[in-house]
């Protein structure tokens, strides 16, 4: 379950950590108003109700930190976090010079990458002294913490960030890739006049589709058919070329994916807009392998749309 964390606010975020260490620390941690901290959130003395286990519990002096994301991509092998991390060593050197610290945790919403994150960890060690040290990331938070502590996900309202819905994105995203591939070669054919294949634009009621759907009319006439109208003719003949069978039959298992979610899911939304800027933002977010090509996504699902694959005829 992804909470989406990035949504908080940054005092919010602190919040959360704090309440969640109330759970595996003990009730007795202490909470900082926001300022200068001193490389501190919150603070803990005594012995852990389960942290890092129930039957190995870390003891001692606790220093709580926080450090949240507005991003829902940001991950700690990036040179920000690490810049961070920097800066917090300094901090805890201090602390540790004054008997403060015995055990350093660092929440954080990024993605925990575990050759970067464990060097990370074993810097602070190094540099510091504090044996007892642990980035907890937004894996973690979500799984292990979050997913079984329902009353904290109620108690900051995080249902609310929940993503309604996931889907196989990786078929689209070959699918993509695979147009974008081949995409010359069918422009070339289009042009001169190899290829037949014509698409029907007047085959369907579409007024009458985009109300039974509630599709607004701004973004069909400003999006879909001033943007994706065009190419749809370009998707018909790369379907429909014998050497892409394949990746045909594999369009069609996400098209049914996608219908039969959207019906289930269908009124968790609005607008039917809100239902493909959702599919295209899920499926894109954080693909390195989509970039540069992020906008045939929305153009197979206007087509997805258009054709009546998905969505109510």
């Amino acid at each position: 379950m992804d909470y989406r964390l990035e949504e908080l606010s940054e005092d919010d975020f602190e919040k959360l950590v704090n309440t969640i260490c109330q759970v595996i620390l003990g009730t007795g941690v202490i909470s900082f108003a926001k300022g200068k901290d001193g490389g501190r959130d919150g603070r803990f003395t005594g012995t852990a109700n389960n942290f890092p286990s129930s039957s190995e519990n870390w003891k001692g002096n606790f220093i709580i930190q926080a450090k949240h994301s507005s991003s829902p991509i940001s991950s700690c092998s990036e040179s920000d976090f690490k810049t961070i991390i920097d800066k917090e060593i300094a901090k805890i050197k201090k602390l540790k010079t004054s008997n403060e610290i015995d055990n350093y945790l660092l929440f954080t919403n990024r993605k925990y990458t575990g050759i970067v994150g464990s060097a990370l960890r074993k810097k602070i060690i190094d540099e510091t002294g504090v044996c007892n040290v642990e980035i907890i990331g937004k894996e973690t938070l979500n799984d292990s913490y979050l997913n079984i502590n329902k009353d904290i996900v109620k108690q900051f309202n995080l249902d609310k960030f929940i993503l309604p819905f996931t889907f196989s994105e990786e078929e689209l995203k070959d699918l993509i890739l695979a147009f974008k591939d081949q995409l010359p070669s069918i422009e070339n054919d289009i042009n001169k006049g190899i290829e037949k294949v014509k698409f029907d634009y007047s085959k369907l009621d579409i007024s009458e589709k985009n109300k039974k759907n509630r599709l607004g009319q701004i973004y069909f006439e400003d999006i879909i058919v001033n943007e994706s109208l065009e190419h749809f003719n370009k998707i018909d003949s790369f379907l429909q070329n014998p050497r892409n069978e394949s990746i045909k039959e594999n369009y069609y298992d996400c098209v049914d994916e996608l219908k039969q979610i959207i019906t289930v899911k269908r009124d968790d939304f609005g607008a039917f807009e809100e239902i493909l800027v959702f599919i295209r933002k899920l499926t894109t977010e954080g693909s390195l392998k989509l970039k540069g090509k992020k906008r045939f996504v929305s153009i197979f699902l206007h087509y997805m749309y258009y054709t009546c694959s998905i969505g109510v005829k």
